[in-house]
């Protein structure tokens, strides 16, 4: 891979560079099976990214860049040829991409090897694309696919949360807000504030994007009108709706949110709700070889499973409203679209088609389109019928599907289960979460959970789990460690085994909580035994699966007479759990007398009365101002 651009390196690195040996050929051939994604994401591990290869790409990267700071969308930039990269450099004048993770992911790849390598280039390169974002954001908050906008009145310039595309660099702003890891001093405080601005502004958006389903608080469409806030069109097939899969990933997203407001909780809260009143419930989708030996999908019963549409059909004053404006804009723009078949030709004005389609009483049901260049007739029908339907003859005497074809069936998901695991599984984990927060004002917490957990000793048949802030639990029945469901950070413990919580000099825990599940379905579990304290099977219950294999979280609270200290013992009776523990030690006015002995440097601890929080060896106050 040669670029077309000569860089400056300092004398020193290019003495590294040349000290460097060939990669081996196992790191050749991981390269090569790698997408560009999977490279940006980091999957080469940190050390390669200062390896002459990285540095090479990163030069291709640097020669393909947008004039305007951004790239272009699904480029392998890892495997373009020569003759390829002068075509994308020829083409650099030409607007930039958010979509389908482009620009995101090339900024992630160039901070990566800027950290390894310090490449004056590498940054600059960076700070454009950055810039850019800044420049492409919408006064309402948000971006769309291109900058410049294509305008026109193009789908293109609409608020987009089609693929991910605003929850991606969302993503990467608040990283380059948080100052850390990849982004670590890669741009200066008043670049991370206006990140920090640009985030804010655009969860407000996406707050005020939440479709008003006549009064009730809905979800999402994949665009949206950047003036009215309305469910907007995409491509012919992709009709103004409420999304099911754009409104899951982007719940996901506003979940991992710190400290939500208030206001960004009952976003959640309702959006679930509205997507779980209309889900399909006990069905699935499978592929198959259908009768003429085409790959296909179809819909199949499945306990305790769900579906719901990529596009489902407003109802009500709103719907109305939404698809009279789309009407309306599809008049505006006066485009007619032909079919000719049997030596005869028939033409249709979009308007047409959409308006002589739609049909008001299929609210709150999954809708389909087909785009098709073959097709054009067919730009911006709605289908109400995901599997084969008989046709119909129109005013014109041409036969019209009512369905759409295995093709459009196998190549675009139009229904999936994606809600399901949203709702039963993430929708929980995060109430937990904000409920925990809610439930640890006045004290500090302390996580044992598979995302604190750091390693496991085995001594005879005693096993040792350590996690952050010197905090352990081991067990004297040779139990090894095993993560449970990963939503919560579980880890799994066994019925019938006692656990001991060996617990930093210092600490007093006033209350501890245990949040999970029973791992089995043939019976429930419960606490018997906690703090030297027994419980009957019916105090403490983790219910058992259900039919269909899905846990029931629960959370039990006990708080202690007396502060425990030096150790915390629990039992399960029943079955085994998946289980994430925290503690809950009372705040500096009423709490810790000593300090708490943090075996790491980053934790939070007393010292003279006063809180303190280290963070990367260093000290600060509860406001977060350093301690000199």
């Amino acid at each position: 891979m040669n670029s077309k651009k000569t860089f400056r390196l300092t004398a020193l690195l290019w003495a590294v560079l040349t000290a460097i040996t060939t990669l081996t050929s196992l790191q050749a051939q991981n390269l090569a099976s790698m997408t560009w994604g999977d490279i940006c994401a980091g999957k080469m591990g940190s050390e390669w990214y200062g390896s002459g290869e990285a540095m090479e790409i990163a030069n291709i990267v640097l020669y393909v860049q947008k004039a305007n700071g951004g790239w272009m969308k699904n480029d392998q930039i890892h495997q373009l040829t020569n003759a390829e990269q002068d075509a994308l450099h020829n083409k650099r004048n030409e607007h930039s991409c958010l979509d389908n993770g482009a620009t995101t992911m090339e900024m992630r790849f160039l901070a990566k090897v800027w950290q390894q390598t310090q490449v004056e280039e590498y940054q600059e390169a960076f700070l454009r694309a950055l810039n850019m974002i800044f420049q492409a954001e919408k006064k309402c908050g948000g971006w769309s696919q291109y900058w410049p906008l294509s305008g026109g009145g193009s789908y293109q310039d609409y608020i987009t949360f089609n693929d991910d595309l605003i929850t991606n660099v969302l993503k990467l702003l608040r990283d380059i807000a948080d100052n850390k890891g990849d982004f670590k001093d890669i741009t200066t405080e008043a670049a991370r504030e206006r990140c920090r601005r640009a985030f804010d502004k655009t969860i407000d958006m996406i707050i005020r994007c939440q479709v008003d389903d006549n009064g009730t608080p809905a979800a999402w469409c994949a665009q949206h009108d950047t003036t009215t806030l309305l469910p907007a069109e995409g491509r012919p097939h992709e009709l103004p709706s409420i999304s099911g899969y754009e409104s899951a990933a982007l719940l996901s997203f506003l979940m991992s949110i710190d400290h939500p407001s208030a206001e960004l909780q009952q976003t959640i809260h309702t959006a679930i709700a509205w997507l779980d009143a209309h889900k399909i419930p006990g069905k699935a989708i499978e592929d198959f070889t259908n009768a003429q030996g085409e790959k296909d999908r179809r819909i199949i019963d499945k306990a305790g499973s769900a579906i719901w549409g990529r596009f489902i059909q407003l109802g009500g004053e709103t719907g109305a409203a939404t698809y009279q404006a789309f009407f309306n804009k599809l008049q505006r723009r006066g485009k007619s679209r032909s079919y000719t078949t049997g030596g005869k030709t028939y033409t249709y004005s979009e308007y047409e088609i959409a308006t002589t389609s739609y049909n008001p009483d299929m609210a709150y049901q999954p809708i389909y389109a087909i785009y098709d260049d073959q097709l054009q007739h067919l730009y911006y029908r709605f289908l109400y019928h995901f599997e084969d339907s008989d046709p119909v003859v129109d005013s014109k005497g041409l036969e019209i599907v009512t369905s759409l074809n295995a093709l459009r069936r196998r190549s675009y998901q139009f229904l999936g289960s994606w809600c399901l695991g949203t709702i039963q599984t993430e929708y929980p984990a995060w109430k937990q979460r904000i409920a925990q927060e809610s439930e640890g004002e006045g004290y500090l917490t302390y996580e044992l959970n598979s995302g604190s957990y750091t390693e496991s000793q085995t001594s005879g048949n005693t096993v040792t789990y350590s996690f952050d802030d010197g905090l352990r639990i081991s067990n004297t029945g040779n139990k090894g460690y095993s993560s449970g469901l990963s939503s919560i950070k579980a880890i799994k413990y066994s019925s019938g085994v006692g656990y001991t919580i060996l617990l930093p000099s210092g600490m007093k825990v006033s209350k501890i909580k245990f949040y999970g599940y029973d791992n089995y379905s043939d019976g429930d579990s419960y606490i018997s035994q906690c703090n030297g304290k027994s419980y009957s099977s019916g105090t403490y219950v983790f219910p058992a699966k259900d039919a269909a294999g899905n846990a029931k979280l629960v959370s039990h609270t006990i708080e202690f007479a007396t502060p425990a200290q030096n150790s915390i013992s629990f039992t399960l009776g029943g079955k085994q759990c998946g289980l994430a523990i925290t503690l809950f030690v009372k705040d500096p006015a009423s709490g810790l007398e000593q300090p708490v002995n943090i075996e790491t440097r980053n934790g939070k601890y007393l010292r003279d009365g006063q809180l303190i929080i280290v963070r990367d060896d260093k000290e600060y106050n509860l406001k977060g101002s350093p301690i000199k």
